[in-house]
């Protein structure tokens, strides 16, 4: 088994699960991610969340969670 060295390693901010790892020399290694974008300005902003959390922040607004 062969350890690989990770340069970058982003988490999802809801759940803490890995959702972007890429190693030293350029290659993505893991890639489990969905982008949600922020519009609260000119141009807009986003973040990153894994598949899972992706899934819940883009229910109908008219669905309240308990």
């Amino acid at each position: 088994m062969a350890a690989f060295a990770v340069a970058v390693d982003a988490r999802c901010p809801l759940c803490g699960a890995s959702i972007l790892s890429i190693g030293r020399g350029g290659r993505v290694m893991a890639e489990d991610l969905h982008p949600v974008p922020l519009y609260t300005g000119r141009g807009g902003q986003g973040y990153m969340v894994c598949e899972d959390c992706g899934v819940l922040t883009e229910l109908p607004r008219s669905i309240t969670l308990n």
